[in-house]
């Protein structure tokens, strides 16, 4: 990769746009949300409140997070299929614990929730298409025991229609409803390309942001076996989320839907143990589902794992001393391996 300098100075500044009851926790007041200028249209600042109380900072620390995830998926698609499906994403504590894409706006709405019915209580719920009622319904009644209705955080959508509202009312107004019209046009160009800036103690660390994308005509991806459309479909979903999910990550998607997002672990087996066990405590058959790995297997025992539960393909980077034993697991029982350098797509996010 070509060697960029960083600027002997840097700075930034910003116009208070919203004030929050407090920050992370309950102790750390005051707290707000400062717009920087931006004419990005999907800028948090540009997010309109149509319902509820003003979000959280935990909420808007979600919000960034599922626009990473969602920009991404949309990206993917439109690189490699020329074309955005519609996604659901729902997230907890900044990772995705539920996700679909589909054609049908409230079955996608439905294939989210059923990714893991658990973790997506009080969650907080993204779409790039309108919540009419039936996706309401979907939202927060799919699954459900009759007369109750799911909690959730917020929904953040392009627009929401009238009778769509009342489906997430809780008490205290607690239940966001965010709209933004540039949902709906999600796609390559949605990637945030703005510099990341991180607090550390006496002044603060700069990155470029992360916008690598999966692209299955890139001649530097190698692929060990050929994967079905669907598995290279899921595959796309699969490296988007976990990409922009805390590292490490083991991520896998069936279907068109996540069924499991391993993260945070600080060794990949058990990322995938991980995965393995979130997918089987929410139902899920792993059979022939896709998984992705945001870094390099360091030894076999990780895709071994994922073999032992069916998984079919796998994407990964390569970099690993152990690159010729892990492909060789993989042809040896049939899994389609698709490997991308270390330098140039490794998914490591939110240390």
């Amino acid at each position: 990769m070509e060697s960029k300098k960083p600027a002997e100075e840097i700075g930034f500044s910003g116009r208070l746009s919203l004030t929050c009851k407090y920050g992370e926790n309950g102790y750390q007041v005051p707290a707000a949300l400062y717009e920087g200028g931006t004419d990005d249209l999907l800028a948090l600042d540009k997010f309109r409140i149509v319902a509820g109380t003003e979000p959280s900072y935990n909420n808007l620390c979600d919000l960034d997070r599922l626009l990473q995830s969602v920009t991404h998926i949309a990206a993917s698609f439109e690189v490699n299929r020329d074309k955005v499906p519609l996604i659901c994403l729902g997230v907890k504590h900044g990772n995705s614990c539920g996700a679909a894409v589909g054609e049908n706006p409230a079955e996608a709405a439905r294939q989210m929730i059923t990714g893991d019915p658990l973790a997506i209580f009080g969650g907080l719920v993204m779409l790039n298409y309108p919540v009419t009622e039936e996706v309401a319904e979907a939202l927060v009644g799919h699954g459900m025991p009759d007369g109750q209705r799911r909690p959730l955080d917020g929904i953040i959508a392009p627009s929401f229609d009238s009778g769509a509202l009342g489906y997430f009312q809780r008490k205290g107004d607690k239940c966001r409803l965010l709209a933004n019209p540039a949902l709906a046009s999600l796609g390559r160009a949605s990637l945030d390309p703005a510099p990341r800036f991180r607090y550390v103690r006496g002044g603060f660390l700069a990155q470029p942001n992360y916008t690598y994308i999966l692209d299955f005509g890139d001649p530097e991806l190698k692929k060990y076996g050929q994967a079905t459309r669907q598995q290279e479909d899921d595959m796309l979903m699969a490296k988007a989320i976990g990409d922009t999910s805390n590292s490490n990550t083991i991520t896998i998607v069936r279907d068109g839907r996540l069924i499991a997002n391993g993260v945070g672990q600080q060794a990949r087996v058990r990322g995938a143990k991980l995965a393995l066990n979130l997918a089987s405590y929410c139902g899920h058959h792993t059979e022939g589902a896709s998984a992705s790995s945001d870094s390099f297997f360091p030894f076999t025992d990780g895709v071994e794992e994922l073999e032992r539960a069916g998984i079919k393909a796998i994407v990964s980077t390569s970099g690993s001393i152990k690159d010729k034993e892990v492909v060789k697991f993989c042809e040896d029982k049939g899994i389609c391996l698709y490997l991308i350098p270390d330098r140039m797509g490794r998914g490591f996010f939110g240390h």
